[in-house]
């Protein structure tokens, strides 16, 4: 709905919803996609949303016990106190921690507290467990991992389970500010796949240049019209999600007959540069010939804009990219057609590639590691 008119239709659906009488929670958006949006949610609307992001718990009787919180509090951030009330909800116990008290301090909380359930975003997560300064006995009592907010990419799945195969890891929700929750992950569903609130989300899936269906169980962007009521109505919102909704089946094992779907990822990251737009999708083309198991996850571009141009910085997972290969990297990517190219626009000022670990790539307010990122 925004793409067409430039943003210009959600920006006057924003302003009705600050001007709706009976107040409600205003939150920011769009962080790590540098197109951050405002809009308010009434406080009947925030109620209701939270019994929907609680039937991750439904269907089991073994709830966490005590809930560490380690979402980004403030900034204008509503997955804080969403899930604060989910907590409250399942009548656990809150650790209110944050995101910013340090990871020696949560750890060393964690193991006083005996907490059992872990809340954060997978780039918190990854920093926490592999912190050189954490010691992992002070983490040993966690059962739980809930995230939130990004993909929780496969190599860190397989690490915890690995280096931690008692912790159960779980997406706390599929959800977005603008929407609220979109789906839930039972116990039975694989990482990616959620049952959607289809009694309070409306899902089309469509061809993203069209904007018309696709064939039933075929992939293509998501538009989402919440069906609860709020300020003011979002229809037919382009949240970027691309997947796919599953034929319908017998039932899952969890109880629920609800739909499932399977998200599959943004539907593209772009930035402009020298007049040019660059996505991810090149980025990683570009890169595939040198290093083909690169994932996006594994990369982080940082453009640092000076007055006279752009210097760009290249930044590679160190797991990724074998020690000393900087300048390899960096040699065989000005020999390459397309980023050759990319190096010559206009106001682009040089590019260094810098292998770093992943819990040192540039990070949003709300915890998100995204892929583009602008200084």
């Amino acid at each position: 709905m925004e793409d067409d008119q430039g943003g210009l239709l959600f920006t006057h659906l924003s302003d009705a919803s600050h001007r709706a009488p009976g107040g409600g929670l205003t939150l920011t958006s769009g962080g790590s996609t540098g197109n951050c949006k405002h809009i308010t949610h009434s406080w009947a609307f925030n109620e209701s949303i939270v019994p929907l992001g609680a039937r991750v718990f439904a269907a089991t009787d073994d709830l966490p016990r005590v809930v560490i919180n380690c979402l980004t509090p403030g900034e204008m951030q509503g997955a804080f106190q969403y899930a604060a009330a989910i907590v409250q909800h399942i009548s656990a116990r809150l650790l209110p921690a944050g995101a910013l008290m340090g990871m020696q301090r949560i750890a060393g909380l964690i193991h006083s507290q005996a907490a059992d359930a872990l809340i954060c975003t997978p780039s918190f997560a990854e920093a926490l467990f592999n912190h050189a300064d954490v010691d992992g006995v002070q983490l040993r009592s966690l059962r739980w991992l809930y995230y939130i907010g990004e993909p929780c990419r496969q190599p860190l799945r397989e690490q915890l389970a690995r280096d931690w195969p008692a912790l159960n890891i779980r997406s706390l929700g599929y959800s977005s500010t603008e929407t609220g929750p979109i789906g839930f992950q039972c116990a039975h569903l694989e990482h990616g796949f959620y049952h959607l609130h289809a009694d309070a989300m409306l899902l089309e899936v469509v061809d993203p240049l069209s904007l018309q269906a696709v064939v039933d169980g075929e992939p293509g962007e998501f538009l989402l019209t919440p069906l609860l009521p709020d300020q003011v109505p979002l229809l037919r919102y382009r949240i970027g999600d691309r997947g796919r909704v599953l034929p319908r089946q017998s039932g899952c094992a969890c109880g629920s007959a609800l739909p499932i779907l399977e998200l599959q990822g943004r539907i593209e990251t772009s930035i402009k540069l020298g007049g040019a737009i660059i996505t991810q999708r090149q980025v990683l083309s570009v890169l595939a010939e040198a290093l083909p198991e690169l994932h996006a996850s594994d990369v982080q571009v940082q453009i640092d804009r000076q007055a006279d141009g752009a210097q760009l910085r290249l930044l590679i997972a160190e797991d990724r990219l074998p020690a000393a290969a900087e300048r390899v990297i960096e040699q065989a990517l000005h020999n390459e057609a397309q980023a050759s190219a990319l190096l010559r626009l206009p106001g682009v000022l040089g590019m260094q590639v810098q292998r770093l670990p992943r819990g040192d790539f540039a990070t949003t307010l709300a915890g998100k590691t995204p892929f583009f990122v602008e200084r």
